[in-house]
């Protein structure tokens, strides 16, 4: 496995598109890509704000058209990982920004 040349941060405002709060809650905890016979894969340790979040289809849709559909890579794939849990000191301070503008207490 290859970390992304880009480096973790880039990477994770590129899943973000359109919808930033995505890399500024931190759920993205690594990604590297790989190449296979069918092209390049992306494989993505991420996590979610909770085991039960509603979002969780969302966030894949978001991450596979981030990725694959803007042509970065041809696959994407998600290790959905729990540990570390995820908690809200992981947002970044522009995440809690846009928390705020949205009414959330954070």
């Amino acid at each position: 496995m290859s970390e992304t040349p880009a480096g973790k941060s880039e990477a994770t405002r590129e899943l973000a598109q359109p919808d930033e709060v995505l890399a500024d809650l931190e759920l993205v905890y690594g990604m590297n890509v790989e190449k296979s016979d069918t092209g390049t894969v992306a494989l993505i340790d991420m996590t979610l704000t909770s085991a039960a979040c509603p979002l969780t289809d969302v966030i894949e849709d978001q991450t596979m058209t981030a990725l694959v559909g803007a042509g970065l890579v041809n696959e994407a794939r998600i290790n959905w990982v729990w540990n570390p849990p995820w908690g809200p000191d992981k947002i970044t301070e522009d995440g809690r920004e846009q928390l705020r503008a949205l009414g959330f207490t954070v």
